[in-house]
């Protein structure tokens, strides 16, 4: 046999309480995700600068990637923050401030922005493109004795 079914009231009307929901907290979860964003800031975090650079490099320079790591070892060492207190140049490719204005036309990168791997990067290889283009010189602080190297620096 059924039960009689029960009426359902308003409980605001009743002056009733309602019933206290309980919730169940699963500490696993939250113990999980926590592990999940650790891992990833782990793995983020494990890049050495020279990782960094050298991703960054291979980025914006293809197949000329080799070359590019070697301008930017004997510039930088591969710190994206280096900054030369007589000159200004900055960044991987020691980029000098006197391009600032054509960065920002290009690009829209304020010179500050130059600490950037990434967008140092990509800012010299563009200089050594322009610098191939019309010069045919790729890289043209990097010339034997201040001569001119056909085909020099690495061609972008």
């Amino acid at each position: 046999m059924n039960p009689a079914p029960t009426p359902v009231t308003d409980l605001a009307s009743s002056g009733a309480k309602e019933p206290e929901v309980r919730r169940t907290r699963r500490p696993w979860r939250l113990a999980a995700g926590l592990m999940a964003v650790l891992a990833i800031a782990g793995l983020t975090s494990a890049c050495t600068p020279e990782e960094v650079a050298k991703m960054a490099i291979a980025e914006h320079w293809g197949t000329n990637a080799a070359c590019a790591e070697k301008i930017v070892l004997r510039e930088s060492r591969f710190q994206s923050t280096a900054v030369n207190p007589r000159s200004g140049t900055t960044g991987l490719f020691q980029i000098h401030p006197i391009h600032a204005p054509w960065i920002k036309r290009t690009f829209g990168y304020d010179f500050s922005e130059m600490n950037d791997p990434f967008k140092n990067s990509e800012v010299a290889h563009a200089l050594s493109a322009e610098a191939y283009r019309m010069y045919k010189d790729g890289w043209q602080p990097w010339r034997k004795g201040g001569a001119r190297i056909p085909g020099g620096g690495c061609p972008a």
